[in-house]
């Protein structure tokens, strides 16, 4: 092969290689914004809602983040100006509680007649439970949450501690509540599998002593949750990158094609 055209060559080789790189170094420097999911802080078995002090955090950013006025942040823990200055490392925060269990109460149940062999009488009651939509994460049930936000697909399981009676449900998405109705009285051990696509902001299990006559409102909450969001992004990166690949590939494929055609005529 002669100079000339050995020198043909090389500068067609660099060209391609340049352009791979150009190719290759483009879409890597192309800024990928990162969606940062925070995710509301859930409640401890007494129901308070606790928030642990990062680097970095203020009183407003804390607020900011768990959708609560700062003021009343500053409230719950007797915090001043001062204090939100300066905030320590792994320090607890309160930012609210969960509602308990209402209990409407009902007539006492109806005395009977003394018998040679007393057993004691045995009333009965009602409980209803509803799972809504937490939009704001704070684990409170809000007025406007409550009436328009119900949650379908939440599985049900309530127990009678002394096995006299047990029963699943799922909860409804038109704004009524799962009743269980004439139920015995005594205490129950109640839970709920929140459905997929949501993470619980409330306790899932609370014990409930009912009483003869009595309609116990159970709530729980939930929100939506981001998996599904992070999938999506995985499945867009990967794309990306198989493509450039596919590209690069592509230039050398074409490269090698043009040098053999030459070497093929040069003999």
């Amino acid at each position: 092969m002669t100079p000339q055209r050995k020198s043909f060559f090389s500068v067609i080789l660099l060209g391609l290689l340049v352009l791979a790189l150009f190719i290759a170094s483009g879409i890597y420097s192309t800024p990928v914004s990162a969606q940062v999911l925070y995710f509301t802080p859930t409640a401890d078995s007494s129901g308070a809602i606790y928030y642990v002090v990062k680097q970095g955090d203020t009183c407003d950013s804390i607020a900011l983040m768990n959708n609560i006025d700062v003021e009343r942040l500053r409230t719950l823990n007797g915090l001043d100006f001062d204090k939100c200055r300066f905030l320590q490392l792994g320090q607890k925060l309160l930012l609210g509680t969960i509602p308990t269990p209402e209990i409407t109460a009902g007539p006492s149940p109806t005395p009977t007649s003394i018998l040679p062999t007393p057993q004691p009488a045995q009333g009965y009651g009602s409980i209803c439970i509803y799972l809504y939509d937490d939009v704001n994460g704070n684990a409170m049930a809000e007025d406007e949450e409550i009436a328009n936000t119900g949650i379908g697909g939440g599985e049900i399981s309530i127990t009678h501690m002394e096995g006299k009676y047990s029963n699943t449900g799922t909860t409804l998405s038109d704004g009524s509540s799962v009743c269980f109705e004439d139920i015995p009285e005594g205490e129950y051990s109640i839970s709920i599998a929140i459905p997929d696509g949501y993470n619980a902001t409330s306790a899932q299990n609370v014990t409930v002593n009912l009483k003869a006559g009595d309609t116990s409102h159970i709530n729980f909450s939930a929100q939506v949750s981001g998996h599904m969001i992070n999938i999506q992004q995985d499945e867009e990166g990967g794309s990306v990158f198989l493509a450039v690949i596919g590209g690069i590939i592509l230039l050398a494929g074409i490269g090698v094609g043009i040098y053999a055609r030459y070497m093929i005529r040069s003999k």
